[in-house]
């Protein structure tokens, strides 16, 4: 495992676990606008390098990472829809500025997303054409291209994760749970299928390609092809929930700013092959999810794990 690490987004879902999970072996620097909500300390530089893209060389030049993490990302998918340009600006143009600054013996890993398929098809593959339908998916990919054409030494993942939050805004698999806990009226959509993973099992994957020199574009997903509806019913009946409240619905009748694309389930053969490992089946993931909901932030990064980890001081920019 490389010795220093940089993490952008190191306060978002994915960027936290991350942050908590390296500190455990490595010298992790995390870079993020809100300020860091894990239990144990990290070292936080508080900015925000979505409107200040130059500030990125000057973090790199000062943290002088082995490996950058980019997690940092415009992800709400209506949002980018209304203000492409801000999109492109932030998954494109910052990830292009951090391309082009690192040197050539860093690695850089990408965080893509599944919406840059067409979802026109099942389980695709890393050679499939990528044909996004949405101004969120299309900046992803230019925020791909950017990394591809800059080194070599790169990996770029993409995933679709969910899981617990700081809290500041609900994920999609928070108001999900919140939605069944409380028996509130849902739509659940049969016509959406996708590949989804428990954000602790994308730390692992990330982990092991890194730690197996891993490189090139990666699809990190669960096992498991299901529908929207079929996700959230076999979360419902995992966490104990009446699903009478929950009807199941079309994509094509909802009020959404942007149009999803239908299909953009993941081959995670790939991964498998180049880390050693199964994907996990949404069964599996959903349980740790609910296992680690009143768990700190910590004990879901040490959980079966006893080794102890040192904490470092949070640092503000």
């Amino acid at each position: 495992m490389a010795r220093r690490i940089l993490i952008t987004g190191a306060s978002g879902l994915l960027g936290a676990h991350l942050a908590a999970a390296l500190s455990r072996e490595c010298e992790v620097t995390g870079v993020d606008r809100h300020p860091w909500w894990g239990d144990e300390p990290i070292r936080l530089i508080q900015e925000d390098l979505t409107t200040a893209p130059a500030a990125a060389a000057r973090l790199i030049r000062e943290a002088a990472p082995d490996v950058v993490i980019h997690c940092a990302a415009m992800t709400n998918v209506d949002a980018c829809e209304q203000e492409p340009a801000r999109a492109e600006a932030v998954n494109a143009g910052l990830t292009r500025a951090i391309a082009h600054t690192l040197p050539a013996s860093c690695l850089l890993v990408y965080i893509s997303t599944d919406g840059v398929l067409s979802g026109e098809a099942a389980c695709s593959t890393e050679e499939a054409v990528p044909a996004p339908r949405t101004a969120y998916g299309r900046s992803k990919l230019e925020g791909e291209r950017a990394v591809l054409s800059a080194s070599d030494r790169h990996l770029v993942v993409r995933t679709n994760f969910y899981g617990w939050s700081s809290g500041r805004k609900r994920t999609a698999g928070e108001w999900l749970y919140g939605a069944l806990a409380d028996g509130q009226p849902i739509t659940l959509f049969h016509d959406i299928y996708f590949t989804p993973i428990y954000v602790m099992d994308v730390v692992d994957a990330l982990q092991a390609l890194i730690a197996r020199r891993g490189r090139g574009l990666v699809h990190v997903g669960g096992r498991d092809r299901v529908s929207k509806e079929q996700f959230g019913r076999l979360m419902a009946e995992l966490g104990g929930f009446s699903a009478a409240q929950a009807r199941s619905g079309s994509v094509e009748q909802a009020p959404l700013a942007a149009s999803r694309p239908k299909d953009t389930s993941l081959s995670s053969a790939r991964y498998e092959q180049a880390a050693g490992r199964a994907a996990p089946s949404c069964r599996d993931g959903l349980l740790r999810f609910l296992a680690d909901q009143t768990r700190p932030l910590s004990r879901r990064v040490l959980a079966g794990d006893p080794q102890p980890r040192a904490g470092a001081p949070t640092v503000q920019a």
